[in-house]
């Protein structure tokens, strides 16, 4: 087996490491979703600079524009595609990290993510300094240089060198690099305390999940002098509460709140750029039809939508990408509210605006798959994996279908892709299992359903888990062990008249 090593270094901006080690490998050759996911991590390699015209609206905005931001489990997804591609290139390998104390965040999620992907790779995090040679090394480019020159620096910056640092944060964002942006925002606030940059270190904060210290800067952020600045700082509150916040903390009521405080300024300034104040108009009622859809207004929803929409059909590229922001939250009120075939004509807009974008196809056919339609629904999914290949919920929604369309070996395929994706999803163990079972291969089933503690599940959780375990036990002759699994199951669920009815079953098998 190939080892390679590489250092980490205490930084202000993050991947160092990770640029490292992707520096031995040809890029400008590896599929487009490893391309995407290289432009978070490493943007300035070439390869990253063909990309545009490949992605998704979403994916190709630049900072100015983006109005879509990128959390964890979408960079997740972003390494798996790029550690497929190196692992592809490199074949058997050890990876060591030599000061793995010093790893910044995003770095140290890659790595992690990389030793999950495949048994050919072993990554090692080695503390303390190297007492070997590093065999691979990145030499940081002049941006970057200058970049942590400043944020080392002693005394007061240059105001240039501020905006430069700020524009570097919009950069960071827009990739999703939040850690990095963190960082330098936190030295920009050392010689401009202002709302600006609180609200850019409170959305650096909630792309982590931080949403407690977010918070915090967006209330600092909402102090701008700024209409539009506030009223931004009102929509960022409104989403912590909608969305972001953990659960016992959100709040429909909070949420309105926002959204009307903000709506309320911008409705009573004049601002000389039109075309922004009506954009952050359009911006503020998409949020508000979100409340209006969870308290099952759902015509009302849609009424400020398609008003919106309508704003938008001109204008930036902001607007632009907005526009399909506000087209699916429609097709998402139609589905909801059962109107299938509404949904799906919208949908069908949607994609001839960005078909580029994985996600659209799979929510396409989530309204196929209502309906009953499998091989269009099948026909959507099989583009949404050829664009996410790694978007577990296309792969568990895949095997559906084959299960619908009695395709067993590829309902197999699926749901084991779905499983290796997120390992320790109950639901996606669940359904490989199942599908193992459908596909009169017991053992393997077995072998998966026996892994899992019952003690943590939900009592409606682990009944269904002894039953189809039941199912397996009896399948490969074990009809003891079939019956254990049922009288578990009676005792969880004693008025499961179905459960009773199989353990009578199977005691009666075993007196024959």
């Amino acid at each position: 087996m190939n080892r390679v090593t590489v250092e980490a270094r205490r930084k202000s901006i993050g991947f160092l490491p990770v640029k490292a080690l992707l520096s031995s490998d040809r890029t400008d050759g590896w599929p487009r979703e490893a391309l995407i996911g290289l432009k978070l991590i490493s943007p300035d390699d070439p390869a990253c600079a063909v990309m545009e015209e490949t992605e998704s609206l979403t994916d190709a905005a630049q900072a100015h524009d983006r109005i879509r931001f990128f959390l964890k489990d979408r960079l997740v997804r972003n390494f798996r595609d790029v550690g497929r591609a190196w692992i592809g290139d490199s074949g058997p390998i050890l990876v060591e990290v030599v000061g793995c104390e010093h790893l910044d965040e995003g770095s140290r999620l890659f790595f992690e993510t990389l030793a999950t992907l495949s048994t050919e790779v072993t990554v090692r995090l080695l503390p303390g300094a190297a007492d070997a040679d590093i065999s691979l090394n990145y030499e940081e480019n002049g941006r970057e240089r200058r970049i942590e020159r400043l944020c080392s620096a002693t005394g007061r910056l240059e105001e240039s060198d501020l905006e430069f640092l700020l524009e570097e944060t919009d950069r960071y964002l827009s990739l999703g690099d939040s850690w990095s942006s963190e960082r330098i925002l936190q030295i920009i606030l050392q010689h401009r305390a202002e709302p600006a940059v609180w609200g850019k270190l409170g959305l650096s904060y909630a792309m982590q999940g931080r949403t407690m210290e977010a918070e915090f800067c967006y209330l600092r952020w909402r102090e701008s002098p700024s209409v539009v600045a506030a009223a931004g700082a009102d929509y960022a509150l409104s989403m912590l509460y909608a969305r972001h916040h953990p659960p016992f903390l959100r709040s429909l009521d909070k949420t309105a709140e926002f959204l009307e405080h903000g709506y309320a300024m911008l409705q009573d300034t004049q601002s000389a750029n039109v075309e922004n104040l009506d954009f952050h108009k359009v911006f503020n009622r998409n949020g508000y039809a979100l409340v209006e859809f969870r308290r099952g207004n759902v015509e009302e929803a849609i009424a400020l939508l398609t008003d919106g929409i309508a704003h938008l059909r001109s204008g930036s590229a902001k607007n632009h990408m907005h526009q399909t922001v506000l087209i699916y939250n429609l097709a998402q009120c139609h589905r909801r509210s059962g109107n299938h075939a509404q949904a799906i004509e919208v949908y069908e807009q949607l994609l001839d605006l960005d078909g580029k974008m994985p996600e659209y196809h799979m929510e396409l056919a989530h309204c196929h798959l209502d309906l009953g339609n499998f091989p269009k629904a099948l026909e959507c999914l099989l583009t949404a994996r050829t664009l996410g290949p790694s978007i577990q919920e296309v792969h568990s929604l895949l095997g559906f279908t084959y299960l619908r369309l009695d395709r067993v070996h590829e309902a197999v395929s699926s749901y084991r892709a779905a499983h290796e994706y997120a390992p320790d999803d109950r639901d996606a163990l669940y359904d490989l299992a199942y599908a193992l079972g459908e596909s009169e291969d017991p053992a393997p089933a077995l072998k998966l359903l026996l892994c899992v503690d019952l003690s943590d599940l939900s009592a409606e959780s682990a009944v269904k888990f002894l039953t189809l375990a039941a199912e397996q036990h009896a399948a490969v002759g074990d009809l003891t062990s079939a019956r254990e699994a049922l009288e578990r199951v009676v005792m969880l669920a004693p008025d499961d008249s179905d459960a009773r009815a199989n353990l009578d079953q199977v005691v009666a098998a075993m007196t024959e």
